[in-house]
């Protein structure tokens, strides 16, 4: 069902309206429009599949309490509230958590419900959440705040967290649709950008440069090792994109000879540098985890 979204929207289009004409704009007015269920994508049907899921795998009773990191306009953290779930949505733009409070009021969700974040240490107590979701916000942290800032969720956290993230691995950048910039280098990325000219400005970050850190599931793994905290993938049915609609990366079935030797060679080259073999999601377009704490090493007696 639709979240109640006139006041947003129109609000919405206002903020977007300088970036009419960017190869950004019709992209984020889609998702806008998907996440409050104003045409049909499948995000509730999805959070009701997944959220349960998650509560069970981390072993919380009853309805979870979520904390949504980097909530961004909220959508989602209002659909979560929507369906049933005590959901807090946390940022660092005062200007994207007015728009997120209006859509609150218009669906009837306390505006308390959204709460600043100043950068530093998230605003909670010790295990005051059950849950942690991060939808695609992991590749907007640099290395050096995630590695601040996941010791900092996980301590907020009584049970897991969830993280969809593009993979390194895409071949076209979500933001710009400039191709191949997920494989370059930051800095190599950004001069290309910039390049490229006002069609593909990236107007996401607050001051509108390139803050996007693409990575792959195995230098994902090793930050969170890091960190003790271990991390899979959760059940093909419970990606988003569903499989269907975001195929699998460098797929070998059904192609040419000559392109499945290609992607083949990709393939090994990517598992030789992540020093491992790489499992099969880990040629999602997304990636969707779900982080714990790694268990304790028993102590010898």
């Amino acid at each position: 069902m639709p979240l109640e979204a006139e006041r947003f929207l129109q609000a919405v289009r206002t903020r977007l309206e300088p970036l009419r004409g960017t190869r950004v704009y019709e992209p984020i007015t889609r998702d806008i429009l998907a996440k409050t269920e104003q045409v049909d994508a499948g995000y509730a049907r999805w959070l009701g599949k997944l959220l349960p899921y998650l509560a069970s795998e981390c072993g919380v009773h009853g309805m979870p309490r979520i904390l949504d990191f980097g909530c961004g306009l909220g959508e989602l953290t209002v659909l979560m509230n929507t369906l049933g779930y005590e959901a807090v949505g946390i940022d660092l733009h005062e200007e994207h958590l007015a728009l997120a409070r209006l859509l609150a009021r218009e669906n009837g969700i306390p505006e308390t419900r959204f709460v600043l974040h100043d950068g530093g240490k998230v605003p909670f107590q010790d295990k005051s959440f059950d849950l942690v979701t991060l939808f695609v916000v992991l590749e907007h942290l640099s290395d050096e705040v995630l590695d601040r800032v996941l010791p900092d969720l996980a301590r907020v956290c009584s049970g897991g967290i969830f993280v969809q993230v593009p993979n390194r691995f895409q071949t076209k950048d979500d933001h710009t649709a400039l191709r191949l910039v997920p494989w370059m280098p930051r800095r190599l990325a950004e001069w290309y950008v910039r390049l490229r000219g006002s069609r593909h400005r990236y107007a996401i970050s607050r001051d509108e440069t390139w803050d996007v850190h693409y990575r792959t599931y195995a230098s994902i793994r090793r930050r969170l090792e890091r960190h003790g905290l271990g991390v899979r993938f959760v059940p093909d049915e419970l990606v988003y994109p569903p499989l269907e609609v975001a195929k699998p990366l460098f797929p070998l079935e059904g192609k040419p000879l000559w392109k499945r030797a290609a992607f083949a060679l990709v393939r090994v080259g990517a598992q030789l540098l992540a020093r491992g073999r790489a499992p099969r999601q880990a040629w999602y377009p997304y990636l969707n985890l779900l982080v714990t704490p790694t268990a304790p090493a028993a102590s010898s007696s």
